[in-house]
């Protein structure tokens, strides 16, 4: 039964299959543009290389890095004076020197060169030297404070009925002062363990520095080593897809290709010339990221060891998680600042107390009158001549000296006994005693607004120390979450490559019979590239995952890096 249509649906089937034909024109103009867009990127990228093989004929080597050969001495280091002097090399840089003296540095060497360049970690060391210099200071209160005096004195006595001109003398004293605390409250000793805390904490921060520059330089390393693969697989899938471009533009000419097909084929090509860019870029990113890491230069060659070892480990996360609260840097930082801050509270609780101090003097003094005329060079005697020794006895005071606040304010009280040796106005000594009370209005209010400031301190840093386990716990977990995927993604990686490898070799029999597309063949060929650098992807992302890992345990060798 032959099927009969109206005119006005003839009309409508005429004008949708020549809507049809024009979005196929259309489609052809812009492969056509993509086409003659990429030529003539192509045409001059070979303008700019003439002269060297081509990179779309030659397969490229792995990248060595060329170590540029040392400049010549400055004629001046030669000469002497502070402008002539060669500068000394730093740690870093003497490291540097020698990793790449083999063109090749390794991941010991790079961490060795980033830990001596990381003026952070330096820092921390000097911090936490200035902090044992603290501890020893607070010790040092516990101790006697001594203190040793001489003094030579002279004067004129007033004038008298028998002496109308006055009398010269002269006197000296030598003595040792000395005070002891006796009582108070515990605050001495608090400090000196707040001290010791401040002292540990500061020993942590400097570990915690240096933990995480290591797992810093690792990831960096580590990008470089992928980069470097990314790079050097897709320059290699280039030259194939470059061989096999070539080959379909000799075929499509000899009209045994379709234009579609071949079109498709050219926006593959494209592509994989988009992503040999892209790699190269990435590249020069990394390697900017690694230098950056190792504190050098940009412009500094840092060649790497692109060696990739494996060596799996499985870890039980509840022993990492006790191991970690035990040791990880953060965690002891924060601990000791919760401990320091604790102190703090409880100096201030001392502070309520009262204070005592021993306090003591010992020593020599005396006092003469030396004969006017004698002193004047009159008579016989020379200027200056002593007519008369000076004896000295011994001089010494005892006492006790304490305070006690009440609320903002403060009492005093100093009880002391004092025995003077001989003076011109006591010619054989004399002794006193005093007892003094002293009442001091609002001159505590200081204290008890650090009192209110520590409390708040104490109360941060338990917030803190809280939260610090919880973002450890929460650390763990993902670190080893991620290694246990990059052991997957190993073996997925593994599997994909063995699988497109025989798929690319029967897609390549299917094209030399004309029974599959180039663009299919191609895009297996890109596919094989990207598994390849998956693999090594998976691989360095197992070892940045160990790295992450050690550093959040606080041991950068708990997990031993085979690399």
């Amino acid at each position: 039964m032959a099927l009969c249509l109206s005119p006005r649906e003839v009309a409508a089937e005429d004008a949708a299959l020549a809507s049809f034909q024009k979005e196929i024109i259309l489609a052809k103009e812009r492969y056509r543009d993509i086409v003659a867009r990429s030529s003539a990127l192509s045409l001059s990228l070979d303008a700019q290389a003439s002269g060297s093989p081509s990179a779309r004929e030659v397969v490229p080597a792995r990248r060595d890095t060329v170590i540029p050969a040392p400049a010549k001495a400055d004629s001046r280091s030669k000469h002497s004076g502070m402008i002539g002097k060669p500068t000394p090399l730093s740690d870093g840089e003497a490291l540097y020197k020698v990793a790449v003296s083999d063109n090749k540095i390794v991941l010991k060497e790079a961490v060795d060169i980033g830990l001596a360049n990381n003026l952070a970690v330096r820092a921390a060391e000097k911090k936490a030297d200035a902090a044992r210099s603290k501890l020893t200071e607070a010790r040092r209160a516990l101790f006697p404070t001594v203190q040793g005096v001489y003094e030579r004195n002279g004067g004129k006595a007033s004038a008298s009925d028998t002496i109308p001109g006055g009398r010269i003398f002269r006197g000296k004293n030598y003595k040792i002062n000395a005070t002891q605390p006796l009582f108070y409250g515990g605050e001495l000793v608090l400090t000196v363990k707040q001290a010791e805390a401040s002292w540990k904490s500061s020993q942590a921060e400097y570990q915690k520095l240096k933990n995480d520059a290591v797992r810093e330089i690792k990831t960096a390393y580590y990008g470089v080593v992928k980069a470097e693969y990314n790079a050097e697989y897709q320059e290699k899938l280039r030259f194939e897809v470059d061989a096999l471009h070539k080959r379909l533009v000799e075929e499509r000419r000899e009209k045994l290709i379709s234009e579609i097909d071949f079109l498709n084929a050219e926006s593959q090509t494209a592509q994989v010339f988009f992503q040999t860019e892209a790699a190269k870029n990435d590249l020069l990113s990394a390697r900017l990221l690694l230098n950056h890491a190792a504190g050098l230069a940009s412009d500094r060659p840092f060649p790497v060891d692109l060696r990739l070892t494996f060596s799996k480990i499985d870890p039980n996360l509840d022993e990492v998680t006790a191991r970690a609260l035990e040791k990880n840097p953060d965690i002891r930082v924060k601990s000791l600042l919760l401990e320091a801050a604790g102190y703090g509270v409880r100096i201030f609780t001392a502070k309520k107390l009262p204070h005592f101090d021993l306090r003591g003097s010992y020593g020599m003094l005396g006092e003469v009158f030396k004969d006017t005329a004698a002193l004047e060079g009159s008579g016989s005697l020379p200027p200056g001549a002593d007519n008369a020794d000076l004896d000295t006895e011994k001089e010494w005071f005892f006492g006790v000296q304490g305070s006690m606040p009440l609320g903002p304010n403060s009492v005093e009280y100093s009880r002391v006994k004092h025995v003077y040796g001989p003076t011109i106005i006591s010619l054989h000594g004399s002794e006193d005693w005093s007892h003094k009370v002293t009442f001091n209005l609002f001159d505590k209010l200081a204290e008890i607004t650090d009192e209110k400031s520590a409390e708040a301190a104490f109360l941060q840093a338990r917030a803190d120390y809280d939260k610090a386990k919880n973002d450890l716990v929460v650390q763990l977990r993902d670190s080893v979450y991620n290694l246990r995927k990059a052991l997957i993604q190993i073996d997925l990686a593994t599997a994909k490559v063995k699988y497109q490898e025989k798929q690319n070799a029967v897609s390549g029999y299917l094209l030399s019979m004309q029974e599959t597309a180039p663009a299919g063949v191609i895009e297996g060929m890109i596919e094989q590239a990207q598994n390849r650098f998956s693999f090594i992807q998976a691989i360095a992302d197992y070892h940045v995952a160990v790295a992450d890992l050690n550093s959040a345990i606080g041991d950068a060798d708990y997990f031993e890096d085979p690399a």
